[in-house]
């Protein structure tokens, strides 16, 4: 599967430059109103605006509430760039570039938005000097040049529109060698999990068609762990045991079908109901067993979250991202979530947003991106220098506070000594 380890966003409302190493778990770490949002909106812009059509990305190059309004900022262009593996042989790197849509009646070079760069390199590891060969390189809207075979150079030219992407028309071409690595990019897939404010509202269905039937998949919880008890018996059961594990209230957790068959329905019917679904909860408090709907928002929230981690790497979800994680869950537990998410998720990667020192202090420094102050009021996440994490340690140990907690700490006292921000954290440059 796919993977991806390095991002790159730039231009994006406050965001004037963010690059992500992305660790399994991953954390941006920051006070409310720091662009731990927007950084997440961002992934999900940028990845869309590969999978849309033309006229679509034409309408997003246009999208006002991500068009920086920052006197600093504003006029970027807006750029997304990925890095990561096919597989454990071929690395690559893609990215684009476009200029943001002007709604001024002013001159303009580009009144519309326009893509304006584009790049595709691959490197194959097996080798003894691997290094990265461009398959494709734009330098302007109109043209694109691109790798025609194995042993040409990246010289053909391709007339191409200034709203469409390179990687999208030469995914037309399929005699050419690096056409499977095209589709790998265009079906990577992140998922913002946002349901975890209201879980009740995740899980919707979507309609599967085979040649003689079609039917619902996924649809409520209770529904997908109905089909996951079947069909992947044993991660049911683990998924159970972590649940259990980190409610400890909770004795058992059984989805059930209750069915429709024996419901009567006349010839001229036009539908019969279909099968419902539920989940059957007995606590250790209770005299009897209970809907899943009787759980607090606490329990759902965590028996959701785990759910999509599962489906997540299941379905080879590239990146799930996760609004405060620490939302509903009790400080004790955080630890053992960790652990378990870190089971659960295999290949997947996830990123979430987070500011509890609670949660911080079981992970470490790389996991970690701080929102630093800026008196520009540009977004700025960074990881500690590994020269540095050491010495931060010592000096969080000195005070009798946890890493999370020196850490905002440190943010706090950055705001009044940026020389602070030098010393201790990565430039972006050097991310």
């Amino acid at each position: 599967m796919v993977s991806l380890n390095k991002v790159k966003i730039k231009g994006f409302g406050n965001i004037g430059e963010v690059n992500l190493n992305l660790q399994q778990i991953t954390a941006l770490l920051a006070p409310n109103n720091y662009g731990k949002s927007n950084v997440l909106e961002s992934l999900l812009f940028g990845l869309s605006f590969i999978q849309q059509t033309t006229q679509t990305r034409q309408r997003m190059m246009g999208f006002e509430p991500y068009i920086s309004v920052n006197k600093y900022i504003a006029g970027n262009p807006f750029v997304f760039e990925i890095e990561g593996k096919f597989n454990e042989n071929t690395d690559f790197q893609y990215g684009y570039s476009f200029e943001w849509r002007r709604n001024r009646n002013i001159d303009s070079t580009s009144p519309n938005g326009v893509i304006i760069g584009e790049f595709l390199k691959i490197k194959n590891n097996t080798g003894d000097k691997p290094k990265f060969s461009t398959l494709v390189n734009r330098t302007s809207p109109s043209t694109t040049k691109y790798t025609p075979s194995q042993t040409g150079r990246c010289d053909k030219e391709l007339a191409i529109d200034e709203n469409d992407l390179a990687l999208n028309k030469l995914s037309n071409f399929d005699d050419l060698f690096y056409h499977q690595h095209i589709q790998s990019i265009k079906n990577i897939r992140i998922i913002d999990a946002d349901y975890l404010s209201d879980p009740r509202t995740f899980f919707s269905f979507r309609m599967i068609r085979d040649d003689k039937h079609q039917y619902l998949e996924g649809g409520p919880i209770a529904t997908y762990l109905y089909t996951l008890k079947r069909e992947h018996s044993d991660l049911f059961s683990l998924l159970m045991s972590a649940v259990t594990l980190l409610i400890p209230t909770i004795e058992s957790i059984e989805p059930v079908v209750v069915s429709a068959n024996n419901l009567q329905v006349d010839d001229d019917a036009p539908f019969e109901l279909s099968n419902q679904y539920d989940i059957i909860v007995k606590e250790k408090h209770n005299n009897q067993q209970t809907s899943f709907s009787y759980l607090s928002t606490g329990s759902m929230k965590l028996l959701y979250l785990l759910t999509t981690i599962v489906r997540a790497n299941l379905e080879g979800i590239q990146l799930l991202l996760v609004e405060e994680l620490e939302n509903s869950i009790h400080p004790s537990l955080l630890q053992s979530l960790l652990s378990v998410m870190k089971d659960f998720l295999g290949s997947t990667k996830l990123l979430f947003t987070c500011h509890s020192p609670n949660l911080v202090k079981h992970m470490s420094a790389p996991q970690l991106y701080i929102g630093l102050p800026s008196n520009k009021g540009v977004v700025d996440f960074r990881t500690i220098k590994p020269s540095k994490v050491k010495s931060v340690l010592q000096i969080a140990g000195a005070g009798d506070m946890t890493l999370g907690e020196y850490l905002f700490d440190l943010m706090l006292d950055a705001e009044s000594d940026p020389d602070i921000i030098n010393h201790f954290f990565v430039s972006q440059k050097e991310e």
